[in-house]
Order: structure tokens, then C-alpha cells, then sequence
């Protein structure tokens, strides 16, 4: 405040409370950013070992990303994003068949994953998702309009309009893969929104690793890292915020303004002057676990698939395998593979504490069934357990966003950027962080 500039706390290091921070940091904000873990990203994490960037967390992009390709652009790395291979595979029967998104309608024609009835069925699904979104119910910027949707699960959808087949080898799968979660677990506004991003859109990867972004965000800002924050509380005329150094020894500091990026609880806990605002929602919505596997192989498995989807039906732990070689080539030294095998919300939660060698050799069983020409060839294996993975987005979850969301004043000194308040990605993640920067800049104005 001495040197005549705004001062702002950012709560969480992860992409949307970096992106906010970034903001704010550009237009001559002071800003702190404080950081529980020991390392900055969040979710969106890239670990490098033996020549492999593991991705760990949030693996791709989809090119339809517009907050997330326009920071890219910001930043001049807009060449940096690397198309990765147009292909999907569902696992099915001891098989793995493969569809092109940039082909779909003739490759789903001639596919053997469906019968040719099921085929015909699917396209009510196709029929389904774009009436959503030509009535305006998939925003991600105002949740409140999926709530004529959000009133079943996906798999009751599915059951009740596709018939069992399609709801076993495609809906389901498609949930996998969005949100780690069986189809009965979530929503179906999730199942419309996964379709809508996938099919729609190619998907990309950022040369480097996902990771890459927050870590470019971070540099030349304040963070402090092993730094918990205890309380935020708002003083009308500054912000308070309590928050524990090395040692543990807690310093209350004074800032103009905060952003939370937080999980929904920790927000909820650390602001307790927004009780009314996060309560309903933090009562309703809980976080998926997630466990991921990384597999690097000698020799690369014989699939041009970005990600082979497990239907629960083919696999009750692993719900999909990542091939990360044909996401970009950066991801292994030449001729290697590398598969990030994630396991399903309920398989996790049962098996979170059980040992990395467990862990280990279930998903190692899954890799050689669906890939048994890797036997002999594993060079090494990777274990990240994710104790908040998702947001877990039960039915009815999509009103209470929307509510949360109208109920945040934007002339607040105190904003919120984090997965709660929208379908979580890394999309939502820029556009939340600069949506709280912008409240915050249009309220106390720049430096």
C-alpha cells in the first residue's frame, strides 16, 4: 500500500487462481499468491523423469478452447500447441476398436463396437446433445440453464433413450473419460457436455507438458509455497488473510483484494464470511479420488489411439488408458510409449490407501490384457493419488452452481476462481481466473 498500488491474496496455486493472478499482476497489482502443496499447478501437473513428461493430472486441450488458447496466444505460445492423434478406441470384447473424430460418421458406420441397432440408436444421442446446445443449456458461464437437464443420471439417459448397449460400450465410456466416474455417479448434463467438447473440437496438447502454463503463470510472481491459509476475512475497507509459514507459525497479512481457488471445503472452511454463499453447494457437492498410473514402455503398443476408454463392463478399476505418445512426441524418447492409466472414481476411493506396488500390478494386468505385446517391456511405472480429483457433479448439482455463481457480487473485495463453479477443465479454470481478475480490476481499477 506504501508504494501507492493495489495489493491482492490469490488462495491456491492451481491454473484458474495462477490465471487470476496473472491478471491482476499485468494491470500493476501487487500480488501473493499462497500455496498449500509444494508445487505449483494444481491438477494440472507434468512430471519429468528418465526423458518422459508425465502428465499426471489434466492431460490435453480441446482446440474449441477459447480462455485457454487466448492466455496461450497472450503469452506467444501459440505454436506451442501441438495437435495429438484424431483416434479414440473403446475397449470391447477383447478388442479394442477404434474411432476417428475426424471421420466419425463414416468410421462409426463401419465399426464393429455396436450392432448395427445400436448404431441407429446412438444417433439420439447425437439429436439429443445438439438440441441442448442450440437451446443454450450447455453455457459453462451461467450453470443455471442445464437444470431442465440435470435431472437424471447419465446412465438413466442412456438406459431410458439408447437401450443398454449403447449406454454400456459409449455413454459410459464417454463419462469415463470426462469426469473418471461411472455413468450411474453423475449427471447427464456431464455426458452431454463431454460429447459436445469431443466431437466438436480437436484435441491438442501444449508442447512441454500440461504443466508447462502454470508453471510460466508462477514466474514472476510471489507464491509461496508450503503456505496454508487458515482464514480470509473481509474488513469492507481491506481483506484479512491468515496464513501459516514454515514452522507453522500463522501471520495474519492486509491486501485490498483476494481470489479463493481453493477445492469447494477448503473455501468453505478458510471463508466463513461466505457461509450463505458456499454453504448450500459444499452441503450437496463432494470431490472424486482418483488414482493415475503412468506406464512406460520400451517399445510403443500397437494403437494410433490418444485414449482407449474401458467400459465398466470390460474393466470395474481402470476406466481409461491415455496413450501419450500419440498425444505428442515430446512425451517419450524416440520410439518409447508412455500410458496414463486413470481408475474409476469408486475403484479409487477403495483402493487410495492400499500400497504403489498394488496399485501397480492391478493396473499393470489391465495394461497386458488390452496391450499384451508390452509383456517384457515396462521400464518403469509411476503411482499419483489424487485425493480431490473432481468435482463429483451428482444429479441436481448444476442448479446449486448456478446459484452459487449469481450469488457471488461482482463489487465483492473477496472472488472466487476454482472447479466448482462450472463443468471443471482446464478451459473453465482461465475463464473463472479471469472473470474474478476482471470483478476485481472493474471494482478497484489498475495500478
Amino acid at each position: 500500500m506504501a508504494t501507492g498500488r493495489h495489493t491482492a491474496a490469490v488462495v491456491g496455486a492451481g491454473l484458474s487462481g495462477l490465471t487470476a493472478a496473472h491478471r491482476l499482476h499485468t494491470a500493476g497489482w501487487e500480488v501473493t499468491v499462497f500455496e498449500a502443496d509444494a508445487v505449483v499447478g494444481g491438477r494440472v501437473r507434468t512430471v519429468q523423469r528418465d526423458g518422459y513428461l508425465l502428465d499426471v493430472g489434466a492431460t490435453g486441450i480441446a482446440e474449441s478452447y477459447d480462455a485457454y488458447v487466448a492466455l496461450i496466444e497472450e503469452l506467444g505460445l501459440r505454436g506451442e500447441i501441438v495437435p495429438a492423434s484424431t483416434t479414440i478406441g473403446i475397449y470391447r470384447d477383447g478388442a479394442i476398436h477404434h474411432l476417428r473424430l475426424d471421420q466419425l460418421v463414416r468410421s462409426g458406420l463401419h465399426t464393429k463396437l455396436l450392432s448395427n441397432r445400436a448404431k441407429l440408436r446412438s444417433i439420439g444421442l447425437v439429436y439429443h446433445v445438439g438440441r441442448a446446445k442450440l437451446r443454450g443449456l450447455l453455457d459453462y458461464n451461467d450453470m443455471r440453464k442445464a437444470a431442465p437437464l440435470d435431472v437424471e443420471s447419465a446412465r438413466e439417459f442412456s438406459l431410458r433413450v439408447l437401450g443398454p448397449e449403447v449406454s454400456e460400450y459409449l455413454s459410459d465410456p464417454v463419462v469415463r473419460m470426462m469426469l473418471i466416474a461411472d455413468g450411474d455417479e453423475v449427471s447427464v448434463v456431464e455426458l452431454f457436455s463431454g460429447l459436445a467438447n469431443i466431437f466438436s473440437s480437436k484435441i491438442c496438447s501444449l508442447r512441454g507438458g500440461q504443466g508447462r502454463l502454470p508453471r510460466l503463470l508462477a514466474e514472476p510472481l510471489d507464491v509461496r509455497l508450503n503456505a496454508p491459509v487458515t482464514l480470509v476475512s473481509d474488513q469492507r475497507d481491506h481483506v484479512e488473510v491468515t496464513w501459516a509459514g514454515d514452522g507453522g507459525a500463522e501471520t495474519v497479512d492486509q491486501f485490498d483484494a483476494c481470489v479463493i481457488s481453493t477445492p469447494l471445503a477448503t473455501a468453505a472452511t478458510i471463508c466463513p464470511d461466505r457461509a450463505e454463499i458456499l454453504g448450500p453447494l459444499n452441503q450437496a457437492l463432494g470431490y472424486t479420488q482418483c488414482l493415475s498410473v503412468a506406464v512406460a514402455t520400451r517399445v510403443q503398443p500397437a494403437s494410433p489411439a490418444l485414449v482407449v476408454e474401458m467400459p465398466p463392463r470390460e474393466d470395474a478399476s481402470v476406466a481409461l488408458m491415455f496413450l501419450n505418445h500419440n498425444k505428442s512426441a515430446d512425451r517419450t524418447p524416440p520410439g518409447r510409449g508412455l500410458i496414463e492409466c486413470c481408475w474409476e472414481a469408486r475403484a479409487s476411493r477403495a483402493s487410495f490407501e492400499a500400497s504403489d506396488e498394488e496399485i501397480t500390478q492391478r493396473t499393470l494386468a489391465s495394461v497386458l490384457r488390452v496391450f499384451p505385446e508390452l509383456r517384457g517391456q515396462i521400464e518403469f511405472t509411476h503411482v499419483t493419488r489424487w485425493p480431490t480429483a473432481l468435482p463429483h457433479t451428482r444429479i441436481g448439482s448444476y442448479k446449486l452452481i448456478g446459484e452459487l455463481n449469481a450469488r457471488i457480487d461482482p463489487r465483492s473485495r473477496i472472488q472466487f476462481a476454482a472447479d466448482y463453479m462450472s463443468a471443471a477443465g482446464q478451459n473453465t479454470a482461465v475463464a473463472f481466473g479471469t472473470r474474478a481478475a476482471t470483478a476485481l480490476l472493474e471494482t478497484l481499477g489498475t495500478c
